[in-house]
């Protein structure tokens, strides 16, 4: 084999490789990205629970017997009707 020829086989075996290389780079970054969105969305999740907590105990702790009257929708015709 001539010392062009070694040459030519490493050029055609090194771009895959590089096209390779080049691919891991840009997965490796997209997953970065995701693991980053997905803290984002636990956090925001959490506090969402936390809200979502704090009105339930809002609501059970809130006297509503005396304030809300029962609904009677035959009794209770809207003014429009």
């Amino acid at each position: 084999m001539t010392k062009q020829q070694n040459l030519d086989n490493q050029a055609s075996l090194s771009a895959p490789i590089e096209d390779l290389q080049v691919r891991i780079a840009f997965l490796d970054d997209l997953v970065e990205q995701l693991n980053e969105q997905v803290i984002r969305q636990h956090a925001e999740i959490a506090d969402l629970k936390k809200q979502m907590q704090f009105l339930y105990q809002r609501v059970e702790s809130a006297d509503l017997s005396e304030g809300i009257e029962a609904f009677d929708p035959l009794s209770n015709i809207p003014p429009h009707y």
